[in-house]
């Protein structure tokens, strides 16, 4: 089949989202999605350095691994170049180091892999540790819990390395990422003006439609499932931590460092003033000799 050329356009925008498992990526792809003005295909969980056509993953239990508006869209002739003309692409990447994001076979394969495009726009997701571990653990993503999803569980530290490159990403103190619209998940779960500022950033007409729906990927909300899918404001979303609030092992997460930069990017939030009461408490504990 023939691969487009160059110089002609398959997709105007080019989105490629990055994000933590659980941090509210597809609550907000599906918000994007929803407020996209024209064509659009959406390639769920693909792999940097890898062409996102052919390593994406399913969705749901049906095994579709994209969505789309296009009415005659064949996934089988996007993977062997021959693209469909899009307004809007949007892949996303989750549990990812960004090292691979700068790699060479990243730069010279990524037009071959998606065709050539008006504008890219790289989008990194964050929310605050806290709610984010806590959602983490109950979907048995870490911890050592069983996960009914599939995903294999990472390690604590693994999980620590990965959010504070993340978060030192999201500061401007690493640069891994290209033309890169933040999204900080706290705001935009709770403040209009916020979602209408990001909605602005990303050339986007505002509607706010899709904001209440839950996503149906991985089951939904780690907490809720999908049972608030048009009501989410009602989710409690900034106090899933309150959960393993008695457990020692979920503030030994949380160090120094994480706490600085979390502090840094979602203010002094209640979690933040309770882990460090606690690793005082620990501290001074450990401190005592043994009789």
């Amino acid at each position: 089949m023939r691969l487009k050329k160059e110089c002609e356009t398959v997709q105007e925008t080019e989105l490629r989202l990055v994000g933590l498992s659980r941090s509210g990526n597809h609550a907000i792809i599906n918000w994007i999605i929803r407020q996209i003005d024209g064509s659009y295909c959406f390639l769920n969980c693909t792999e940097p350095k890898h062409n996102p056509y052919l390593s994406t993953r399913p969705l749901n239990s049906d095994g579709k691994t994209y969505r789309t508006n296009l009415p005659d869209f064949d996934l089988e002739k996007e993977q062997q170049g021959a693209f469909s003309q899009k307004d809007c692409l949007l892949y996303n990447h989750e549990d990812c180091f960004l090292g691979p994001f700068n790699s060479s076979v990243q730069k010279e394969e990524r037009e071959q892999w998606t065709g050539f495009s008006g504008e890219k726009k790289d989008i990194l997701i964050l929310r605050d540790p806290f709610n984010l571990f806590a959602s983490r653990i109950k979907a048995g993503l870490i911890l050592g819990h069983h996960t009914e999803h599939g995903t294999k569980p990472i390690s604590p530290l693994t999980l620590k390395r990965l959010y504070k490159q993340h978060a030192r990403e999201y500061l401007g103190k690493k640069k891994y990422l290209k033309n890169t619209v933040r999204v900080n998940f706290n705001f935009w779960t709770t403040d209009e003006a916020y979602r209408r500022k990001l909605a602005a950033e990303l050339d986007l007409d505002f509607s706010d439609t899709g904001f209440q729906e839950v996503s149906e990927t991985a089951g939904g909300s780690s907490f809720d499932g999908t049972r608030l899918s048009g009501k989410a404001v009602k989710m409690d979303l900034g106090n899933r931590w309150k959960k393993y609030a008695d457990r020692d092992e979920f503030w030994a997460l949380f160090d120094e460092e994480i706490l600085e930069l979390t502090t840094e990017i979602f203010g002094n939030i209640p979690p933040v003033k309770y882990a460090r009461e606690h690793n005082k408490i620990a501290e001074a504990q450990e401190a005592v000799p043994v009789a």
